[in-house]
């Protein structure tokens, strides 16, 4: 087996995968899996059509179930590894296989920081309801505060996003680490080569100033993932107003919006589970047991 970096490149020949078995978790975006390469060490390697994708090395080293012929692909997997390899996984269908298959080799461990936050389209758009009043309420606060406008990202605003990212970092500056570097990287690497990655994005102008945007793209035909939403300090109540109007312009045609996973923070989690996702998406360590398959 042989595996190579992702790449613009390449990119089109791992969605062609990826978009055909339906999967609802982040960690399958083509872009999140390209943007957060060289971080995680993510490679690709297609064989006997079938998928793999690892991440990782030495002992952090992890690997996909594999996309395709689950069991054939194991059996390559420990060719390929020597034993039996560290699986992360996702709930679904093709986890529900894997385990009936290998239930007795591996230890699952939930890994409750990797949810994702996956919500109906339409519950965003709307806002509809008593659980979601607060964030009527949230809008309109910021409508009688500031005069606003929503507009899609595109080549003649992308300065200006760029100014709002940098002022964002600025005020953030105490709390930059390697993935936050990544990340600021990534926005200006999406913005760069949106059409090719297949870039949507929305932002919100006030007073000729942006002060808060997103950015995302397909998992696949029917699930929209969020990469990235930032609101500059002075605006926080921009967040709700950009989740609202990005999704209102630019989502109607998914049926569900990934908005990915809190990472463990307090209030991030506490942000997340505020709009009431409607699936929760589980995800799994799998270490295994030292039994021969």
């Amino acid at each position: 087996m042989k595996f190579q970096k992702i790449t613009l490149e390449n990119i089109d020949e791992l969605r062609t995968f990826l978009y055909k078995e339906g999967e609802f978790s982040c960690e399958l975006s083509p872009v999140n899996l390209l943007v957060w390469g060289a971080l995680y060490k993510n490679e690709y390697c297609i064989e006997d059509d079938i998928l793999f994708l690892k991440s990782g090395a030495g002992e952090n080293l992890s690997f996909s179930m594999p996309f395709g012929d689950i069991k054939k692909g194991m059996e390559k997997l420990t060719e390929f590894c020597g034993g039996l390899p560290k699986i992360w996984a996702q709930q679904g269908a093709r986890f529900k296989e894997f385990i009936s298959l290998y239930e007795k080799n591996y230890c699952v461990k939930t890994a409750r920081d990797g949810f994702d936050y996956i919500y109906k389209s339409e519950r965003l758009i709307t806002l509809s309801g008593k659980k979601l009043h607060s964030k009527r309420n949230h809008i309109s606060a910021f409508t009688k505060s500031h005069e606003w406008c929503y507009e899609d990202i595109n080549e003649e605003n992308i300065p200006d996003v760029l100014e709002c990212a940098d002022r964002w970092y600025t005020e953030n500056n105490h709390r930059i680490d390697k993935k936050m570097e990544t990340e600021r990287s990534g926005i200006e690497f999406m913005l760069k080569n949106k059409k090719q990655l297949g870039i949507l994005g929305g932002a919100i102008r006030v007073k000729g100033k942006i002060v808060a945007f997103t950015l995302g793209s397909p998992i696949n035909n029917n699930v929209f993932d969020i990469h990235i939403e930032k609101a500059l300090g002075d605006y926080s109540s921009a967040y709700t107003v950009i989740n609202r109007e990005f999704a209102a312009h630019n989502l109607k045609e998914y049926e569900y919006i990934n908005r990915e996973d809190d990472l463990g923070l307090e209030g991030l989690r506490k942000a997340k589970l505020s709009y009431h996702p409607d699936i929760l998406l589980e995800k799994y360590d799998c270490k295994p047991k030292g039994v021969l398959l």
